[in-house]
């Protein structure tokens, strides 16, 4: 079975485009769902090797700005860093688990913890010196105004060769 999903604008710095994916039709569908579940955009990725984890963000503009918009409940404000460089957002910080179970007794373990970080690429038609950031019931809204071009008119002499 081959899935198509489209997304648009600049997620990572790469402009929306179709991602084709295929997936195996089984019978069954728990084993169905699996796969649905592993290549989901959905869900926030997670980095075995770096544990570090992504969590699940929106990007989407307006007439007036851009706007990033990422899931991180658990977060404390005080471990969430936000800068701006070279044309790049980066976002990072750190959920820490409060109460530590060993993982033997997990029956479902899907929130992730410890480190994340995600990094944008930004046109350039942003002021990065006017971004603002706000952390409210769990999610986090960065906006980046862009710059306001004014048309003017630019009058070009032309003059005879001779």
């Amino acid at each position: 079975m081959l899935v198509k999903e489209n997304y648009i604008g600049v997620i990572n710095g790469v402009q929306g485009r179709t991602i084709e994916r295929k997936c195996i039709d089984f019978p069954e569908e728990k084993i169905k769902n699996l796969c649905d579940n592993f290549f989901s955009t959905q869900r926030p990725l997670f980095s075995l090797s770096q544990k570090i984890w992504n969590p699940p963000t929106d990007v989407y503009e307006t007439k007036d700005e851009i706007i990033i918009k990422m899931e991180i409940a658990g977060v404390r404000k005080a471990d969430i860093e936000i800068t701006a460089e070279n044309n790049r957002l980066m976002v990072r910080g750190n959920r820490n688990d409060p109460i530590h179970i060993g993982k033997e007794n997990y029956h479902i373990m899907e929130i992730h913890y410890g480190h994340f970080e995600r990094i944008f690429g930004l046109p350039k038609n942003l002021d990065h010196t006017k971004i603002n950031a706000v952390y409210k019931d769990g999610f986090l809204n960065v906006s980046i105004p862009k710059i306001k071009s004014i048309p003017r008119e630019i009058v070009i002499n032309v003059s005879e060769s001779e």
